[in-house]
């Protein structure tokens, strides 16, 4: 409940004794916890007074009287309570440096905040706050403010007073805008108001510190032309605004950006100088207009993720330039074909290119040895080459929603693989070298054409997921009942006409049950 600093006595052992008074204090209402320090003349060495989690719906009136005493209090932790309010007498707490009151239902706040000069924390998120005080401003030593989640309209101008401030969060919120007074916060680094309703931003280039900007999800048209004075900046997120147009001039004075997120807005090309920014490591740039990049773009050197999915791009000239590449997401573009030149992204860990118009996959696939993660899936796919198997770190492939008539023979060989996804083809049968995917996890093979699956696939001794709904089997390999560790079992939808009615009817487990009644008579154990 709360801690002192050490006293004149027990020197020899101060963190046992501390320990010991702790504990004891622990055992104690606030109350008895006061009373006994003022008893032994200990109240001004209190530091710390936790009063979390105590399903406090007010402040007392003798816990009250006692913030008076309690001169040298720095930390007071008031979270995860019902308070509506904090109590006029917090302003006695002089000393205070960190107050934590996140968490509760605070409604407003006493004017008297502003006496807590010495703070350096607050923390006000998840309450019900319309506004704050005037006198939040006098709080000049402040350098992390945390208003998040709650339902702040406006800001007041005294905000600008906090000249120290070094962190202002006030994210979920209701604010339309944000006072011109920011610009006086020179020491600020981060600056975070995402998920508002803010249509415009203030003048921010004298934020020479700032090295986070998050504007995403608001109703900006436009960044303000000083944003690229902000020469600091390493993070710029302005996801789902209104934006049609990047700054020429911003990107040639970021030279410092590592990560940059420009989805879901309305811009339909990227300048050429997207070159400058040559310690990019992340882009994105999802669900925009965007149709085509420039050859500069190539020249993102350090660029590892990249995401420009639900756009209307139709070729990777010069993305297959980004040798440093570890993510390329290009799902629901409209490629029709590969590059063979995409084998230059040798680095590459995880590769999207789902929801396109790809009629085949080029043998230069299986350079990307590297890959964990392949989606192709919702594609106009027939055949898949037999250079995949080369992919030997491949641990997801996701094939759904193609043509696929067939699987290769070698993709037994692909023995790293967690997870297939083949559901949605036109498969006719299943190779018996599947069942060499012993550590696989996870096989969908939902809305096909197979007539049955190869007795093989009870070697996959992994397997937890096996899901073939919607295909034409009328039998089913005993071996089935073998996959020790299967926990999710669809067969629904296939005639399944060589199993006897009652025991389909009787659901997937009754199945399973069958099948394992029918290797052990097969095997002659006469059970299972």
């Amino acid at each position: 409940m709360a801690s002192k600093g050490k006293g004149k006595k027990g020197k020899a052992e101060p963190e046992k004794a501390q320990s010991e008074f702790i504990n004891k204090i622990n055992t104690q209402t606030l109350d008895q916890f006061i009373e006994e320090v003022l008893e032994k003349g200990q109240i001004t060495e209190v530091l710390t007074l936790d009063l979390s989690r105590k399903k406090l719906s007010e402040i007392n009136p003798r816990i009250r009287f006692y913030f008076r005493m309690l001169k040298n209090l720095v930390n007071l932790n008031l979270y995860g309570n019902k308070l509506r309010t904090l109590p006029v007498e917090i302003g006695e707490l002089k000393s205070l440096t960190r107050l934590g009151a996140n968490e509760n239902h605070l409604m407003e706040l006493p004017p008297q905040i502003g006496n807590l000069v010495n703070l350096q924390l607050l923390d006000l998120r998840f309450n019900r706050l319309s506004t704050l005080p005037p006198e939040i401003g006098n709080l000049k030593g402040l350098k992390k403010l945390f208003v998040r989640f709650n339902k702040l309209v406006k800001i007041p101008d005294e905000i600008g007073n906090l000249v120290n401030l070094e962190v202002l969060s006030l994210r979920n919120n209701r604010l339309q805008g944000v006072p011109d007074t920011v610009a006086n916060l020179t020491q600020l680094e981060v600056f975070d108001v995402q998920h508002n309703a803010i249509e415009s931003l203030p003048p921010l280039g004298t934020l020479k510190k700032l090295t986070s900007l998050d504007v995403q999800y608001n109703q900006l048209r436009a960044l303000p032309d000083c944003v690229w004075q902000l020469t600091k900046l390493t993070g710029l997120h302005v996801k789902y605004n209104q934006i049609r147009d990047i700054s020429p001039d911003l990107l040639l004075n970021m030279g410092g950006l590592e990560e940059m997120d420009f989805e879901g807005n309305r811009l339909s090309h990227v300048p050429p100088q997207m070159h400058a920014l040559i310690t990019l490591k992340k882009l994105y740039l999802s669900r925009n207009n965007i149709s085509e990049l420039p050859p500069e773009f190539g020249n993102l050197r350090c660029l590892e993720e990249l995401y420009i999915n639900d756009n209307n791009i139709a070729s990777l000239a010069h993305i297959v330039n980004l040798t440093t590449l570890r993510v390329l997401n290009l799902s629901n573009n409209n490629l029709q074909e590969l590059p063979k030149e995409i084998a230059r992204l040798s680095l590459l860990r995880e590769l999207n290119i789902g929801a396109n118009y790809l009629s085949h996959l080029i043998p230069e696939i299986g350079s990307l040895k590297l890959l964990t993660l392949l989606e192709v899936n919702d594609n106009v796919l027939e055949d898949i080459p037999n250079q995949i198997s080369s992919l030997q770190c491949l641990q997801t492939l996701n094939l759904e929603g193609n043509q696929l008539h067939c699987l290769p023979d070698d993709i037994g060989a692909m023995t790293g693989l967690r997870k297939l996804l083949l559901g949605y083809n036109r498969l006719v049968e299943m190779t018996p070298e599947i069942g060499k995917l012993t550590d696989l996890i996870e096989l969908n093979l939902d809305e096909n054409k197979l007539k049955r699956l190869p007795p093989e696939i009870g070697r996959m001794v992994s397997l937890e997921v096996l899901s073939f709904n919607e295909n034409e089997m009328n039998d089913l390999p005993d071996d089935l009942y073998r996959l020790d560790h299967l926990r999710l079992f669809g067969m629904d939808d296939n005639p399944l006409e060589d199993i006897p009615g009652h025991i389909t009817e009787g659901g997937s487990q009754e199945v399973f049950n069958f099948l394992g009644q029918r290797l052990a008579a097969k095997e002659g154990g006469g059970g299972y």
